[in-house]
């Protein structure tokens, strides 16, 4: 059976058992947007709905193995919530079988899988689509796929949930690579070194913050995983031209991938701010006090602080600019690295 067959099965016939959260016994442990998490004396779990009208929940064991629902005469509306208990549960499960739920759009295309993750607005979904409507690819997941670690590479199998996007399918491909979305007008793959691999990935991966057992386990598991699969950070515009370019290189041509490139990024507390015709830094924060008024800039400076918002490498900064300004390679080199320089002496870079 595949992962989601299993999944499916479980989900649909999980003991049901009346509602009884009046004992002590359960501690609040933490609390998202959606639930309540508590732990009773002996280890179990408790997930409780936030702001449901009615009592209801899931009983889960310390190793997530064994899962008792809780109802109470749930409406419609509830028992869409309760599947996001269900899949809670079963991605703390997933950490101790060496399998990683990731935030990312995946596809499948000539018998391998692709996923497209990054931070939220980069453009995942619309990159992945462009493979699915331009060169004939098919979904995997929307936003949520598991990928099972093997022992010589990884899978990427579709689970019977997702998150905003409710795109799954019943599949287990081979994860070819996972690519870290950039928007670009220019077309070009770049190698991320281990530590960059990891800082991408622990922050699109389900990591169960409340229960540091299980949480340390699912980084373990980002970092086996990024021993088995290479991790890419990819430029690239929404197109399906923009999409062969990809796969081209990919598939075709991987001498064409770009080595790894130490990272920059402005440092958290400063934004820029359009005032009139001018660009400005500000400070926030502690950096108030620490910085000596604002710093104007015009505007291919602040097209390089925007582009400093996220992590990149210098290589990357001079090819956004060579595509967003018209302006030779070596006038715009000379030019960005004195405006690194002059963000250096400002302390606003992290390096």
């Amino acid at each position: 059976m595949s992962l989601f067959q299993i999944l499916q099965s479980q989900m649909s016939s999980l003991p049901v058992v009346a509602p009884d959260f009046s004992g002590n016994d359960y501690g609040l442990i933490a609390e998202t947007s959606e639930i309540s998490i508590f732990r009773h004396a002996d280890g179990n779990w408790l997930y409780r709905l936030k702001n449901s009208p009615v009592p209801a929940g899931l009983k889960v064991s310390p190793d997530y193995r064994h899962m008792e629902k809780c109802l109470g005469g749930l409406t419609e509306e509830a028992i869409e919530n309760y599947r996001f208990l269900l899949r809670t549960a079963f991605e703390c499960r997933f950490c101790h079988e060496g399998i990683v739920s990731l935030h990312a759009a995946c596809v499948e295309k000539d018998g391998f899988a692709v996923a497209f993750t990054g931070r939220s607005g980069m453009g995942k979904s619309t990159r992945a689509g462009a493979w699915v409507d331009g060169l004939g690819a098919s979904w995997i997941s929307g936003d949520r796929p598991a990928i099972r670690l093997e022992r010589c590479g990884c899978t990427a199998c579709g689970v019977p949930w997702d998150g905003k996007e409710q795109i799954f399918r019943n599949t287990e491909v081979p994860l070819k690579c996972i690519l870290e979305v950039r928007r670009s007008p220019a077309n070009y793959i770049r190698k991320l070194t281990p530590h960059q691999a990891r800082q991408v990935l622990a922050q699109q991966t389900f990591i169960p913050m409340w229960d540091t057992d299980t949480a340390a386990l699912a980084l373990a598991n980002v970092r086996r995983m990024i021993r088995l699969v290479p991790v890419y950070r990819v430029f690239c515009g929404m197109t399906a031209e923009d999409a062969q370019v990809i796969y081209d290189v990919l598939v075709h041509h991987p001498e064409q991938i770009r080595e790894e490139k130490e990272d920059m990024k402005i440092k958290k507390g400063f934004v820029l701010r359009s005032v009139v015709d001018e660009y400005m830094i500000m400070p926030t924060g502690d950096n108030i006090a620490k910085f000596d008024g604002t710093a104007v800039l015009n505007e291919v400076s602040a097209f390089v602080f925007r582009q400093l918002e996220n992590d990149v490498s210098r290589d990357d900064l001079l090819a956004a600019m060579l595509a967003e300004f018209d302006v030779d390679e070596e006038t715009a080199a000379k030019d960005l690295d004195v405006l690194l320089g002059k963000f250096r002496e400002l302390g606003l870079l992290e390096e």
